[in-house]
């Protein structure tokens, strides 16, 4: 099967930043279109690609792919030579999609404690995540002992997780001190898809005006 032609919207400050990764351990070919933060973002032209006036999105062919979370997926199947997604046949692919919601919803958490949302219990019944404690004791205790989520080798899920935890980290700083996590995010970005896709992006943010 022919790859499809496809059009990356994005801004090397946004969470396009996971798709890029993405698009890099894919070994996708792939044109890159940097939308400016602003007016650019929701003037016409954009909005007819995303009426929700964000990025990234995914152009692939006429299919438009938006959410962050759903380009992820959707790549992964697009390239089943990278074997970034788990087969089906391994028992492996529930758990695989388990943890890439599960990481959606992480940047909930950390988004409520960076703007310091009020907790109550209430709260903590009515979402999905239920407390930003409960979270990360969660995913600590998938990855302690192990080096990927999802079986014995890298993945999609892997990706997003890692993308999160170092939102967490470097961007919001809402994230205690943590070897399991910090061992983990270490090992995950040592790939090279990671460092090319980071080259790239800085090397946006260097073109962009001050």
């Amino acid at each position: 099967m022919s790859q499809p032609n496809i059009t990356f919207y994005t801004n090397p400050l946004s969470r396009g930043r996971f798709v890029r990764w993405m698009l890099e351990e894919c070994g996708a070919d792939y044109e890159t279109v940097v939308v400016a933060f602003g007016a650019e973002m929701k003037d016409d032209a954009y909005l007819a690609v995303n009426p929700m006036g964000k990025v990234p999105a995914l152009q692939c062919d006429d299919t438009v792919i938006t959410e962050t979370v759903a380009i992820i997926m959707h790549l992964a199947d697009l390239f089943p030579d990278a074997q970034l997604a788990p087969s089906v046949a391994t028992g492996e692919r529930g758990s695989y999609y388990r943890w890439l919601v599960f990481a959606q919803h992480l940047e909930y958490a950390m988004q409520d404690r960076f703007f310091a949302v009020p907790d109550s219990a209430e709260r903590r019944k009515s979402l999905g995540y239920g407390d930003f404690d409960s979270m990360l004791a969660t995913l600590r205790q998938a990855l302690t002992g192990k080096d990927y989520l999802v079986g014995g080798q890298f993945s999609a899920a892997d990706l997003f997780c890692c993308s999160m935890l170092g939102w967490g980290y470097q961007r919001a700083q809402v994230l205690p001190p943590d070897d399991v996590f910090q061992n983990y995010m270490q090992r995950i970005a040592s790939r090279p898809a990671f460092a090319r896709a980071a080259a790239l992006d800085d090397a946006l943010i260097g073109e962009m005006p001050s």
